[in-house]
């Protein structure tokens, strides 16, 4: 650190220092202003006594905890669902047994529009909740070429589906 550095440093702490004792002192009527003066000018002069690397290491740490707070806010509270692998992951952990009985109302067919719009749920949580209801296995892809839109299919609820089990 060059000198003139440290002796700006060391003013600036100095100075610092003897706002906030004119803050405390009794004899002075300027407090809080006094306070906040000291404080900032204590805080000026740490800084400048801290070095190039330490104060890079410091703003790099700012921008790291910025950057999750922001990442940590999109995903809890704008509305839009975080993604694993790419996809949306499901917020609702209980969305594919309500598209389940969703498909079984209708006949085990169902596009993401209805169950966007019947469960109340964004379109991306509905797709989710539909890939969710293929993964496992109880639900097909398939598109309708004539009015062109993806449908799920369940087999299940479809009639002559597969054999109920025998309650």
């Amino acid at each position: 650190m060059k000198s003139a550095s440290r002796i700006v440093g060391w003013g600036l702490v100095a100075c610092g220092a003897a706002s906030i004792f004119v803050g405390v002192s009794p004899l002075f009527e300027v407090r809080l202003e006094a306070y906040l003066l000291g404080i900032g000018l204590f805080g000026a002069g740490a800084w400048v006594l801290a070095g190039r690397d330490l104060r890079d290491t410091i703003r790099r740490a700012i921008g790291a905890v910025r950057s999750s707070r922001k990442l940590s806010h999109r995903a809890g509270t704008s509305g839009s669902a975080s993604r694993v692998n790419g996809e949306p992951a499901l917020q609702d952990r209980l969305l594919p047994v309500r598209i389940l009985k969703l498909a079984q109302r209708h006949a085990g067919i169902l596009t993401v529009a209805r169950v966007a719009m019947e469960l109340n749920v964004p379109l991306d949580q509905a797709q989710a909740g539909l890939d969710e209801c293929v993964r496992s296995g109880n639900a097909v892809p398939d598109y309708d070429i004539p009015h062109g839109h993806a449908l799920y299919r369940f087999p299940e609820f479809i009639s002559g589906g597969p054999p109920r089990l025998a309650d």
